[in-house]
């Protein structure tokens, strides 16, 4: 009978790869940031803001309900605000 390998898992429970890394793999090497940058990302975020009525979710980001990911969007939002007055 066959001996069958033990899976190995990350701190995180999730499964590591058994035949190395993504890259021997022909995956292709990413910019610093981890994904490619779509050109007009913050119109599909503004489009579905607007759909979900989540306007303000985050004004001020001190509020209780403004967490993970919305929280790190209102920051970038905060960031490229001061720029364009920045330019002024």
């Amino acid at each position: 009978m066959p001996v069958r390998k033990k899976a190995t898992y990350t701190k995180y429970g999730k499964k590591k790869a058994q035949y190395g890394s993504n890259m021997q793999q022909g995956a292709k090497k990413l910019k610093k940031g981890g994904k490619a940058k779509k050109k007009n990302w913050i119109q599909s975020v503004n489009k579905s803001i607007k759909k979900r009525g989540t306007k303000g979710k985050c004004t001020p980001i001190t509020k209780k309900g403004c967490t993970g990911r919305a929280k790190a969007l209102a920051k970038t939002f905060k960031k490229m605000a001061a720029k364009r007055k920045k330019k002024k």
